[in-house]
């Protein structure tokens, strides 16, 4: 006898016109970090793409960055940005643009995602975690099950209550994109205390620290007690509750920057 859950895979693996991960995006995750070579890849990837060079350009020349003298051009976004935030740029507008077309219109929704990928940058950074771009990537795709939930429904059963939740779903999208067992499990598992025994622990604590430290940012100074956050998320990363604090406020400070992308 089939679960509900079952019976929900199997209907969402049926559905034609599921979200797609564009392909460019799996390209830039593979590039290589600090290297030349890899910017000047990267600037290759991002000029192919029209869309995606125009949003690029806009969001290099915007506030958040604040160069004064005007960028027309992708190398030279590389040069004064950084090819590693200008990969972050790129996901973002890829991600945000290709997997939900009604965006605009759950502005919270992606605003937690990329207040989410930011603090997992962070974190990568301060725990020396060596795939930094996929713990940004995990972080803008930690929810998304809860966008396929929202469009595709589990049916309802009159003997049985479907138990599915969104962390499962989105590891189901995770792995249909084929994207890398570290992103999958990141997202599949950024709930759960059980994932101490993986291989990729420490960026699905990344990302499950990061869940909670845009939690906090967004929070008043009445709700930052509500976020909890498990002893084995602190363990696995080897962070202190100071430290977890300290990446809570730095997010908190950047906090427009997440506004400044979402338009």
């Amino acid at each position: 006898m089939t679960t509900a859950v079952q019976d929900y895979r199997r209907r969402l693996h049926a559905i034609r016109d599921l979200p797609t991960l564009p392909v460019i995006a799996q390209r830039i995750l593979t590039l290589a970090d600090d290297s030349d070579t890899g910017a000047e890849k990267l600037s290759e990837i991002i000029r192919s793409d029209q869309a995606l060079s125009v949003k690029v350009l806009s969001l290099a020349n915007s506030a958040y960055f604040g160069y004064r003298a005007r960028i027309g051009t992708i190398h030279q976004a590389v040069v004064v940005i950084g090819a590693n935030m200008l990969k972050q740029l790129a996901l973002s507008v890829l991600v945000c643009g290709s997997i939900d077309k009604n965006r605009r219109s759950r502005t919270e929704f992606w605003r937690h995602s990329l207040a989410t990928a930011m603090a997992a940058s962070l974190i990568a950074a301060k725990a020396r975690i060596p795939s930094p771009d996929v713990c940004f990537m995990g972080g803008l795709l930690h929810d998304v099950g809860k966008l396929i939930l929202c469009t595709y429904p589990p049916e309802a059963d009159d003997n049985e209550e479907s138990t599915v939740n969104h962390s499962e779903v989105g590891g189901w999208m995770a792995e249909r994109w084929q994207l890398p067992p570290e992103l999958v499990d990141a997202i599949a598992f950024h709930h759960s205390p059980d994932y101490g025994g993986l291989p990729t622990a420490r960026t699905v604590a990344c990302v499950s620290l990061a869940n909670a430290c845009a939690h906090i940012a967004a929070a008043d100074s009445e709700g930052e007690h509500a976020v909890e956050v498990h002893p084995i998320t602190l363990h696995t990363l080897g962070f202190s509750d100071a430290e977890f604090v300290e990446v809570a406020a730095d997010l908190q400070s950047r906090i427009d920057q997440v506004n400044e992308l979402l338009i």
